[in-house]
């Protein structure tokens, strides 16, 4: 509304609270109780005078009646007036976050705003009571359109039923221009400012989250007073100024559940229900939220990578564990087993090779059966038969003719007696083989075995005589121990 609109409206309706009061009238004075008259003049209606259900009736209770939303007596309606009459000409609700209207609006009288700090004081004891004297005070600021209320002296605005009336204790900001005669009705130090217009918010960053609380910021620093305590750990913190307050929040320092007193308004509440500061408290708590998530995802990463090198650490050693046994349990096998069996089948014998030995026939010798232990045979002549029959004298040095087989190929056959395996000779049983040769062939055999064993005998009888070696015509002999 222009300042004209606005006076026609509260004048009438300050007067109609003035008979009210000095009735004994306790009210609810807010602007959803204001309407027009039979007459057409606004003025209070107590049927609509309800407890204020909305934010913006609200605003305009005085701060002793916020907290428990009782109605209010004459001091009370007087800061309603005042917080109606500003939202008429800024279009602002009052609260820590408001300007100056003439920071608003430039071309305001200085006579409008100083009214409005005064009716507007948050503490009471030294807030005026006199709506009689508001009423008479407003219409001469504009009374182009307003009715005439009775004169009273304004200088009854200067005096509160407990004292003087302290507008340092003023809802409104300390005054943020110079004025032409330099001073300050406040009494607080003039602050430097751009452009006023350069504060408002374009219309296409109206509804950006950002700006809103870039814009809300920038009113709540326009107020440097040291209004704010915070109740935390059972111990007040301040007073500090809306700077610091939101640097104390943007730190850590207080969070959403803090108590929140405002020393110029008397308001406590939690600073996640003042509508003020509850944003920026709630910034910090998702920033708060970002980063324990993100030193959980850190911490889980950490853990998994922990974990991953633990279990890799743990599968490697059971491979090697597992390893290690397989080792041992292979050289232990191949120790003991495997090897013994190697060993125990690699039956070489040591072979003698009777090359200078005189045969010369003699009587009685017939066939015998094995020596060394007990004997067998398969069939055929034995070595003693053949020795005994044999007339030849052999000589290895050649003077009586040589032998056909060296000593090697004699011994070849027998070297690798597999067939003593094969028979079945166990490991611990002492097998000796006497063989004559001649034309390649086994003539006489005899086999003795230690302990004796006539089956194992006789086998190995059988294998020998199957054995070969080269022709030769003469009879050679040869003596062999496994």
């Amino acid at each position: 509304m222009s300042v004209e609109e606005a006076v026609a409206v509260i004048v009438p309706v300050c007067m109609d609270l003035q008979e009210r009061h000095a009735r004994g009238e306790v009210l609810y004075v807010h602007p959803s109780a204001v309407a027009p008259g039979s007459d057409g003049v606004p003025r209070f209606k107590p049927r609509l005078a309800l407890v204020p259900t909305n934010t913006g009736d609200r605003h305009c209770l005085a701060p002793e009646l916020q907290r428990g939303l009782q109605p209010g007596d004459a001091c009370a309606s007087v800061y309603s007036i005042g917080a109606m009459l500003y939202e008429m000409v800024t279009g602002q609700h009052v609260g820590p976050a408001m300007k100056r209207p003439r920071d608003i609006d430039p071309s305001l009288p200085d006579a409008l705003e100083a009214l409005i700090g005064k009716a507007i004081i948050g503490d009471r004891a030294h807030r005026p009571s006199d709506l009689a004297a508001l009423a008479s005070a407003m219409y001469h600021v504009a009374p182009q359109r307003s009715i005439h209320p009775p004169d009273v002296s304004e200088e009854r605005l200067d005096a509160s039923a407990q004292g003087e009336v302290d507008v340092r204790f003023s809802m409104l900001p300390p005054q943020s221009r110079a004025r032409v005669d330099g001073g300050d009705p406040f009494g607080a130090p003039v602050i430097d400012r751009t452009n006023v217009a350069a504060d408002r918010p374009s219309k296409r960053g109206a509804d950006d989250p950002r700006v809103m609380l870039e814009g809300l910021k920038a009113r709540l620093e326009s107020d440097p007073r040291p209004r704010y305590v915070v109740s935390k750990d059972l111990m007040d913190h301040g007073p500090f100024s809306a700077v610091e307050l939101l640097q104390q929040i943007a730190s850590h320092a207080f969070t959403s559940d803090h108590i929140l007193r405002d020393e110029i308004s008397g308001q406590q509440l939690p600073i996640a229900e003042w509508e003020e500061f509850a944003p920026f408290a709630q910034q910090a708590g998702l920033l708060r939220e970002k980063r324990a998530e993100e030193k959980a995802v850190v911490r889980a990463a950490d853990a998994d990578k922990k974990s991953g090198i633990a279990k890799s650490i743990i599968a490697v050693s059971l491979v090697l564990a597992l390893a290690g046994v397989l080792a041992v349990w292979f050289f232990a096998r191949r120790g003991t087993r495997n090897e013994d069996i190697v060993v125990a089948r690699d039956r070489t014998g040591s072979v003698e090779v009777n090359g200078d030995i005189k045969g010369k026939k003699k009587g009685g010798g017939g066939g015998g059966g094995g020596g060394g232990g007990g004997g067998g045979y398969s069939g055929g002549t034995s070595f003693e038969n053949v020795l005994n029959s044999n007339n030849e004298s052999i000589s290895m040095a050649g003077e009586q003719g040589s032998a056909d087989l060296t000593n090697a190929q004699l011994a070849a056959p027998l070297a690798h007696a597999s067939f003593v395996v094969r028979c079945g000779a166990p490991d611990d049983m002492k097998v000796s083989v006497r063989v004559a040769v001649k034309m390649g062939a086994a003539v006489g055999v005899t086999v003795g075995t230690n302990p004796s064993s006539p089956g194992v005998a006789a086998c190995i009888d059988r294998a020998v005589r199957g054995l070969r070696w080269p022709q030769s015509p003469k009879t050679d002999f040869v003596n062999t121990n496994y």
